[in-house]
């Protein structure tokens, strides 16, 4: 099917499929359940990955004449507390982002493609198989797999290593606005006004971020973004692809997985071989990015999921907060060179 041709699907209205246009009325659903729902559940209208909200995009389960799949579409206006604005082209950029990344890392590694309409700032992707599961999910469930953990680092390393000989992919992706939009300002910027005293660590961070142009960065690497079986991995989400540094892809994954160990503290310690796992593949075969920066990065984002504009949903207690914090304050003002120093912060229980 070529590009820009979106065909008119049936889509779940009501509880009914209907054929119409996939347009902008569609109900969101989260990209992952999306993109890994059964057939059977698309025509019963619920399961495992029912009809929700996404953050930064309306997404809509359809059925073509080739079977089901997943019409994303950006949103202008993200669905958050705060007042969160990015231009939805952005939508064309995670478009380009799959095509790379299935190049670069297989075909197996990421949704295909079916088609894109630029003018309304949608896409087709095919689903990916209903054995596949929420890496965010099964965390939060307390399923720890240290062979997920592991193929994430790999995938990562080598998206940093292969792309990183690419002029090609450094000319495509030379476009950093929603780095900006999406990441330094709700992120490093907010945890900056909101915590005076860590504002020149923080500028610092950034401008050494900014400066740093070595490879193809996913933008989004999380475990809410990754359909998962076993050491099988697929990666979603790639809306803030852009040429950039390393130590943001590793630091935001990092981020995720210990900020998980803080608050889900009965499986501390299968959370912490898993994200050992995660960051020895990476070593493997990444960049070298084990530095200062990269624990001043984790700590800017650990703090800005507590104090920036996407606060995570299972971050509530007050004492997880302030150990997050707490930890935070200590990678942004003490960063260690060491990956283990920064697993190590995280303590029996959870706890600093």
């Amino acid at each position: 099917m070529p590009d820009d041709t979106a065909p008119s699907p049936r889509v779940r209205q009501n509880g009914r499929w209907r054929t119409r246009d996939a347009g902008p009325s569609f109900k969101a659903t989260s990209s992952a359940n999306a993109v890994s729902m059964t057939q059977a559940t698309l025509k019963a209208g619920n399961g495992e990955g029912g009809f929700g909200g996404g953050v930064s995009s309306d997404l809509a389960l359809v059925i073509g004449p080739e079977g089901p799949y997943v019409i994303k579409q950006a949103r202008p206006q993200l669905k958050v507390r705060a007042d969160w604005r990015s231009d939805p082209r952005r939508a064309m950029i995670e478009v380009a982002a799959l095509r790379a990344m299935a190049e670069v890392l297989g075909t197996e590694c990421v949704p295909r493609v079916l088609w894109s309409d630029p003018l309304h700032h949608r896409f087709a992707m095919a689903l990916v198989p209903p054995r596949f599961r929420n890496w965010k999910n099964l965390l939060v469930a307390g399923e720890t797999s240290e062979a997920t953990a592991r193929r994430a680092g790999v995938l990562l390393g080598l998206l940093h290593r292969r792309s990183s000989v690419r002029e090609d992919l450094a000319r495509q992706f030379d476009d950093r606005t929603f780095l900006i939009e999406l990441r330094i300002e709700p992120f490093f910027r907010r945890v900056a006004a909101r915590h005076p005293a860590l504002k020149t660590a923080v500028d610092e961070t950034v401008e050494q971020l900014l400066a740093c142009r070595l490879c193809l960065v996913h933008g989004d690497f999380s475990p809410k973004n990754m359909l998962v079986d076993g050491g099988e991995v697929v990666l979603l989400d790639a809306e803030v692809a852009h040429w950039g540094d390393p130590h943001f892809d590793v630091a935001f994954c990092l981020s995720h997985l210990l900020l998980g160990t803080i608050c889900f503290p009965a499986f501390v310690e299968a959370r912490r071989r898993a994200t050992k796992a995660f960051l020895d593949a990476y070593a493997a075969e990444g960049l070298e990015v084990f530095d200062h920066a990269l624990a001043r990065q984790t700590g800017c984002l650990m703090l800005a999921r507590v104090d920036g504009d996407s606060p995570l949903d299972y971050i509530a207690a007050p004492d997880h907060v302030a150990a997050i914090r707490a930890i935070a304050r200590r990678l942004i003002l003490d960063p260690p060179a060491d990956p283990n120093d920064v697993l190590g912060l995280v303590g029996e229980g959870g706890m600093p």
